[in-house]
C-alpha cells in the first residue's frame, strides 16, 4: 500500500488549488477563510492515511447468464474470462483512498450542523481524487510506457458489474470494504480498471471523457468518478 501522490497533497493548501475549488463549487469571498480552515484540518489526516495501490488485472466479466436455482427461480451469474494483454492493450486495477479520518471529520461537521464545512470537505475530497487520476495516469505512463485509454468503474458498463467490487477490494485493497449496496468505506475511495495502450492517439484526455453518468451535466461538481461512493 503506497502513500498518496505527495505532490498532489503538497499543493492542497496552495492559493491556486483553493481558488480553483472556490470557482468550481461557487464558494464566495465570504467563505474563503472557512474553506482554508477546512483544508487545514483535512491535510494532516490525508498525509497520515491517504493511499493508492495498483496491480495487474487479468479478468473480464462477460455478459450475465440467466440460470435456474434449486427452487426453480432464476438469477444472473457473470462469466469470468482470464485475459492477457493483446493488441497492445493491458489492464491495471487502481485503488485510491483518502482514509477514514476524512470521513470522521465530515461526520463531525454534520453532527455539529456545520453543513457548509461538510460540503466543503466533500468538494475538496473530490478535487484531490480528480488530481489523483491525473497523477496515476502519469505514473503508469512512466512505469509501463503505456497510456490510459479508458477508466472502467465497477457498475459503470457491461463487462464491469458492481458484483466485481468485493473481489477487487479483497485482492488489491483489503483496507477498504464495501457493504451489500457496494458503498465503500472509507467513503472517499475509488476503484477502477485502467485500460492501457501503447497507441498515444487512443489516450484518454480526461477522466470525464466519454462519461455516461446520469450526473454528466454536473461534471464540474460531484461526478460519479470523483467520489464513487461519496
Amino acid at each position: 500500500m503506497g502513500a498518496f501522490f505527495k505532490h498532489v497533497l503538497d499543493e492542497f493548501l496552495s492559493s491556486a488549488f483553493l481558488e480553483e475549488v472556490s470557482a468550481k463549487f461557487h464558494f464566495g469571498k465570504a467563505h474563503q477563510m472557512e474553506l482554508r480552515s477546512v483544508a487545514e484540518e483535512m491535510l494532516p489526516l490525508m498525509y497520515q492515511e491517504a493511499f493508492w495501490e495498483r496491480g495487474a488485472y487479468k479478468k473480464l466479466y462477460k455478459k450475465p447468464l440467466t440460470v435456474s436455482d434449486s427452487r426453480g427461480g432464476r438469477k444472473e451469474r457473470f462469466r469470468i474470462k482470464e485475459v492477457d494483454g493483446c493488441s497492445g492493450t493491458e489492464w491495471e486495477c487502481v485503488v485510491m483512498s483518502l482514509g477514514k479520518g476524512i470521513d470522521r471529520l465530515q461526520e463531525s461537521y454534520s453532527e455539529k450542523e456545520l453543513i457548509m464545512q461538510s460540503y466543503m470537505t466533500q468538494a475538496l475530497s473530490g478535487e484531490v481524487l480528480m488530481r489523483g487520476y491525473k497523477a496515476c495516469a502519469r505514473y503508469l505512463k512512466k512505469e509501463t510506457g503505456r497510456y490510459v485509454a479508458a477508466y472502467h468503474f465497477p457498475g459503470s458498463e457491461e463487462g464491469f458489474p458492481q458484483e466485481m467490487l468485493p473481489d477487487l477490494l479483497k485482492t488489491y485493497a483489503p483496507g477498504i470494504s464495501c457493504n451489500s449496496a457496494f458503498c465503500m468505506f472509507p467513503t472517499k475511495s475509488v476503484v477502477f480498471i485502467a485500460e492501457l495502450t501503447q497507441d498515444e492517439s487512443k489516450r484518454c484526455k480526461s477522466i470525464c471523457a466519454g462519461c455516461t453518468s446520469a450526473m454528466s451535466g454536473r461534471r464540474s461538481e460531484f461526478c460519479a468518478a470523483c467520489v464513487r461512493s461519496g
